[in-house]
């Protein structure tokens, strides 16, 4: 089934997907073919289990589909919005073979939306266990973590370096992909268990770190990536950002960028979803040109497909297989890019070392802003030296599922740990990694 996309909601920074009507979930549920061992469910890195809940959906029991998906994803609501489905469950949908998968995606979203309207009744903590997590970070990864320690019965507090909860969904996502209400109510489940979250609160020293270990019983490190990366060639550059400022803006500053936004030229450097992301949003402020410029080519862009057809929705320019050689400046700023088109030498190896350039490929695109959106890298690992780190600046995962790291009651989690993924993989992370450390202050040892 293919999602409708509302161009005008976007353009309104507004949910860019309608819900779903009682009678269409319905009717798409009903296309379920009930599979005895659901292949969606194993394709959920969460464990949401969209096989259960569009079973209860199909069988008109939307309560029931509502407790499932908050019961198994703390993120349930974001995950609804912003989860690539089709490369996960609906990539292993029974029904693609006869015709088109199950549009999972909109039937959570709607069985959440449901279960709110129809007052589902709130979580109730788990009797006290007298062990204490803190927890460094409120991203998707922290957050999983805090909800299912809490589930077993522990005491967990969070401390977060912004002045609200969330993390990259809440900061980075664009509101026509993933509205703030949503995260909102995410978070309110963890509340309803009794989870502290503490928000203002940069853990940046190591005094700061001891007195936490000194104080709980387990410290899960889940700051995330917040350092990112750019090009050399931009360096000191005024009108040249990164995603993560450019995004942030854009989501809290909305007038004063779509001030400085409108009718001007701006080329996005990256190919992945925040690259989408930087793009669209800047279509919907009113740019008169978007570029997003990229290594990747057509099929092998890191982007989602969905993400893809929204950018080409919104005329967006793609630059593919194409490198930035060098820039012209005028009163500090940047005011042409000039690049040239790549081949790979060896194919599928993505790495900037492995591009080689095509003569008489030369190009120039004049500009008023460029945003780098190449990737981030975590800049707390030398607050936990007992952690290992590896050739990316993150920690090293250990034991057999590699989903986290640990050394004695420190444990790291998420993006820290796998160098960035998806939403849905940290949450999964984070549950995993909460079974483990409830063994861990249940026998003071793995």
């Amino acid at each position: 089934m293919i999602r409708i996309i509302d161009k005008e909601s976007i353009c309104d920074f507004k949910s860019m997907h309608p819900s779903m009507s009682l009678r269409d979930a319905v009717c798409e549920a009903e296309r379920c073919l009930l599979c005895e061992d659901a292949p969606c469910s194993k394709g959920c890195p969460a464990g949401t289990d969209p096989g259960k809940f569009i079973r209860q959906i199909k069988f008109k029991n939307i309560k029931g589909a509502a407790r499932t998906i908050r019961n198994n994803n703390i993120l349930g609501s974001t995950c609804a919005h912003i989860c690539p489905t089709d490369k996960l469950c609906e990539m292993n949908c029974s029904a693609m073979k006869l015709e088109a998968p199950i549009n999972i995606s909109a039937l959570q979203k709607f069985a959440i939306e449901y279960g709110r309207q129809n007052n589902l009744e709130k979580l109730e903590s788990s009797s006290g266990s007298g062990k204490k997590v803190a927890v460094i970070g409120a991203g998707p990864a922290g957050l999983s973590t805090a909800y299912e320690l809490a589930k077993k019965g522990h005491s967990i507090e969070i401390f977060e370096k912004e002045k609200m909860a969330g993390g990259v969904p809440a900061w980075n996502i664009p509101e026509f992909r993933l509205p703030a209400d949503e995260i909102a109510q995410d978070i309110g489940k963890l509340r309803d268990l009794g989870v502290i979250i503490h928000t203002n609160q940069h853990i940046n020293t190591l005094e700061e770190v001891d007195k936490l270990k000194s104080e709980f019983d387990a410290l899960v490190v889940a700051t995330g990536l917040n350092k990112a990366f750019g090009l050399n060639v931009f360096q000191d550059a005024e009108n040249v950002t990164d995603y993560m400022t450019w995004l942030k803006k854009i989501k809290f500053s909305n007038s004063e960028m779509k001030t400085s936004v409108a009718n001007k030229r701006i080329a996005v450097v990256g190919g992945g979803s925040v690259a989408v992301d930087c793009c669209v949003s800047a279509k919907a402020l009113g740019a008169a040109k978007v570029y997003m410029i990229s290594l990747e080519e057509g099929d092998d862009l890191p982007a989602d497909k969905e993400e893809i057809r929204l950018a080409q929705r919104m005329n967006v320019i793609f630059k593919s297989s194409s490198m930035i050689k060098s820039i012209d400046m005028k009163d500090g700023k940047v005011s042409l890019l000039r690049g040239m088109e790549i081949a790979w030498k060896e194919p599928e190896n993505f790495n900037p070392s492995n591009a080689t350039e095509v003569e008489g490929t030369d190009f120039s695109i004049p500009v008023d802003y460029v945003v780098q959106a190449i990737g981030t890298k975590p800049d707390y690992y030398n607050l936990f030296s007992e952690l290992k780190l590896g050739p990316k600046s993150c920690f090293v995962a250990e034991g057999d599922e590699k989903m986290w790291a640990s050394s004695g009651c420190t444990f790291a989690v998420g993006d820290v740990v796998n160098g960035g993924a998806t939403v849905v993989r940290a949450v999964g992370e984070g549950k995993k990694l909460a079974e483990h450390i409830d063994k861990f202050l249940a026998r003071g040892e793995i």
